[in-house]
C-alpha cells in the first residue's frame, strides 16, 4: 500500500513538470510489438494522428494517466483485500465461490481510464469533447473485438464469440453458476467503460443486446453478501471498467 501511494506520488509530480510545457506526451501500447509515442496538445489532435486515426477501434481503447491507474490499482487491491477476508469466514460452498472471483480479479490488468469518447467525429465536433492534454498518458489500443467475455461467479466463463443481435441471455447457457451468484442479473461492461445492469431471470428478461468487447459481470446474490461487503458488486463492476483487454 506504501508503495503505491509513492508511486502515486511521484507521476503527480512528473506530471506537473511536463503540464509547463503545454501538451500530452502519450505512449500508445497496442497489438503491435513496439510501442509508440504522440505528442499532441488535445485530444483531437492525438485521435486524428495518420498512425492512429485509420488503424484503431475506438470503441476499445482507453486513455489513462499513471496517477489515475495507480489509484486504480490501489482500488484492485482493497477489493482483492475483501474478498479474501470474506472467504476466510464463508462457509464452504461460499468460499468457492469468492475464491473463485477473486482469482479471475486478480489476474486482471486495470488502468486509470479517463471516460471521455475517443470516437474522433465525437471528439472534433461535439462541444466540450475535445479537452486539453497535459503531462503523460497511455493509450491502450486493441484489435476490433469479435468475443464477449463472462466473469464472476461463473466456473466456465471467459471469451465466447459475438454474434449479432443476440441478447445478454443467450451468453449464459450452458454456464455453471457458482453458490449464491445472481440469477437475476448481470452487469454489462461495454468497450467504452460504460455500464448498465440487465435482468436475465425468466420472470424479468430483456432481449438486451451485447456489443463485441462487452464484459458481463455476474455478480454475488445480494442475499448472500454479508453487511461488511454490501458494496462489492458494485465495487467491483467499477473495477471492471477500467479493465484493459488482454
Amino acid at each position: 500500500m506504501k508503495t503505491i501511494n509513492k508511486r502515486l506520488m511521484i507521476c503527480v509530480l512528473s506530471a506537473l513538470s511536463l503540464k509547463a510545457w503545454g501538451s500530452g506526451l502519450v505512449t500508445v501500447v497496442g497489438h503491435r510489438p513496439q510501442h509508440n509515442v504522440v505528442v499532441a496538445s488535445d485530444l483531437a489532435q492525438l485521435v486524428t494522428t495518420p498512425l492512429l486515426m485509420n488503424n484503431t477501434w475506438w470503441p476499445g481503447a482507453i486513455i489513462a494517466t499513471p496517477a489515475a491507474t495507480l489509484s486504480a490499482q490501489l482500488e484492485q487491491q482493497q477489493v482483492l483485500e475483501q474478498l479474501t477476508r470474506w472467504e476466510q469466514k464463508a462457509n464452504d460452498r461460499q468460499s468457492a465461490t469468492v475464491r473463485a472471483v477473486r482469482e479471475q480479479l486478480q489476474s486482471m490488468k486495470v488502468t486509470g481510464r479517463h471516460f471521455v469518447s475517443l470516437d474522433p467525429d465525437v471528439v472534433r465536433t461535439k462541444e466540450g469533447a475535445n479537452p486539453r492534454l497535459e503531462g503523460t498518458y497511455t493509450l491502450y489500443i486493441v484489435p476490433r473485438a469479435q468475443t464477449v467475455t463472462v466473469v464472476g461467479a461463473v466456473s466456465n466463463g471467459g471469451e465466447q464469440p459475438w454474434r449479432p443481435g443476440t441478447p445478454v441471455s443467450h451468453y449464459l447457457k450452458g454456464l455453471h453458476q457458482l453458490a449464491g451468484a445472481d440469477k437475476n442479473y448481470v452487469t454489462i461492461v461495454h468497450p467504452d467503460g460504460e455500464s448498465e445492469i440487465a435482468p436475465v431471470a425468466y420472470w424479468n428478461a430483456q432481449d438486451r443486446e451485447v456489443e463485441p468487447g462487452s464484459v458481463l459481470w455476474v455478480g454475488f446474490s445480494p442475499a448472500m453478501l454479508p453487511e461488511a461487503f454490501v458494496q462489492l458488486n458494485q465495487q467491483i463492476s467499477s473495477l471492471l471498467t477500467k479493465r484493459v483487454a488482454q
